[in-house]
């Protein structure tokens, strides 16, 4: 990962706080969810009992980057368990994450931060910010 997408989620990391609610990306499919448990490694998610690692945040950060998915390239998310339907910002978060599908847990947290815009309109879409 580079540099500059390391040193965003390492600025955040700190800033995550257990039991903070936040809401997966769909307008009308959407769950609630939070921050159950915190490692300096990975992140608890309740009630969905999925932990996502701090690796993948970077993976999803740096997919964005490095295609230059801002406002005007917004970025379809193409969330699914299945690798053949699954998106390409959804197959690189989940790849740092034992392969379980984790960008709709991602994204709001990025997006709490003001780090990464959401369209929860289908197709869904983020961005950066």
């Amino acid at each position: 990962m580079c540099d500059h997408c390391r040193k965003i989620v390492n600025k955040l990391w700190p800033k995550l706080k257990i039991g903070k609610r936040y809401r997966t990306p769909d307008l009308y499919k959407g769950k609630d969810f939070f921050i159950e448990e915190k490692s300096s490694l990975r992140i608890k998610i309740r009630p969905q009992h999925i932990s996502i690692t701090k690796e993948s945040f970077l993976a999803a950060l740096h997919y964005l980057f490095q295609n230059k998915h801002h406002f005007k390239n917004q970025c379809e998310i193409r969330s699914s368990n299945s690798k053949k339907t699954a998106g390409p910002l959804c197959l690189a978060s989940r790849e740092k994450n034992s392969n379980v599908r984790c960008i709709n847990y991602i994204l709001p947290i990025l997006q709490n931060f003001q780090i990464v815009g959401i369209d929860p309109v289908r197709p869904n879409k983020t961005w950066l910010i």
